[in-house]
């Protein structure tokens, strides 16, 4: 093919409308998605987690609401969701990847061969205000830890579900580690026993897109503003060196 040819067939693709993949739009939502970075708000995403969590099993709200060690680990985010009209949290989850240790769940599983030495993540305290009627806050929560896995080349995400929780777990994407579907007590859920779940990162988008999953243009073709994870990532370069640095410099 020479240059007038390949010219001639890159105005045609140009004029001809894609019918397989179209371009993302902007959607805004009732709420935001952030990273939480300041003691306030560590604060109130553990009164909201023994407000979640004590409204399924009473008995281990205060253990959930708790100073939580992980909390701080250098491999841990914490998002949040904060309802616009109310200031409210109203949602949260907490995302570990495993670059420095292993993750809380590798102590109650064993792991596939063909994921171990690889960099993965759990997500755990995934959290809703009870009574909160934006279905959107789960999905949107899920993309922040997505979108965070992709950014930071994560293979994909382990989860633990209550048979309970199970129909929320796969309407966001997650399926079964374990072909036999079996309960695992784990040791950083009070030994409750969960079913082990994964969300492949890598394979998500074709994956959803094949089997025409309900959030699939959510997560994987649509802006959201509102869910700013890396909103510090473009905060600009400072107007002049801080004043030590300077002073290291000239001496």
């Amino acid at each position: 093919m020479n240059a007038q040819q390949l010219s001639d067939r890159f105005q045609e693709l140009s004029q001809t409308p894609s019918t397989r993949h179209n371009s993302p739009h902007q959607e805004l939502l009732n709420f935001t998605v952030r990273v939480v970075d300041n003691e306030y708000d560590l604060a109130r995403v553990r009164q909201l987690r023994s407000l979640a969590y004590g409204h399924h099993l009473p008995l281990l709200a205060a253990q959930f609401g708790a100073a939580d060690a992980l909390d701080r680990d250098p491999d841990v985010v914490i998002f949040c969701a904060e309802d616009k009209s109310s200031g409210d949290l109203v949602g949260s989850c907490r995302i570990q990847v495993n670059r420095r240790r292993a993750l809380q769940i590798h102590a109650s599983i064993e792991e596939p061969p063909h994921l171990r030495g690889r960099l993965v993540s759990e997500i755990t305290r995934l959290v809703v205000r009870p009574g909160y009627g934006d279905r959107l806050v789960r999905m949107a929560l899920v993309k922040a830890c997505h979108l965070h896995n992709i950014a930071l080349q994560v293979s994909g995400i382990y989860a633990g579900s209550r048979p309970a929780l199970m129909r929320q777990y796969r309407a966001l994407g997650f399926s079964d580690l374990y072909a036999d579907q079996r309960e695992v007590p784990l040791k950083h859920a009070g030994g409750i026993p969960h079913r082990i779940l994964w969300l492949d990162s890598v394979s998500a988008e074709a994956e959803w897109s094949a089997m025409k999953h309900p959030y699939h243009a959510f997560v994987f073709r649509t802006w959201h503003p509102d869910i700013m994870i890396f909103s510090k990532c473009f905060a600009g370069l400072l107007a002049e060196p801080p004043r030590q640095d300077v002073e290291t410099a000239s001496a």
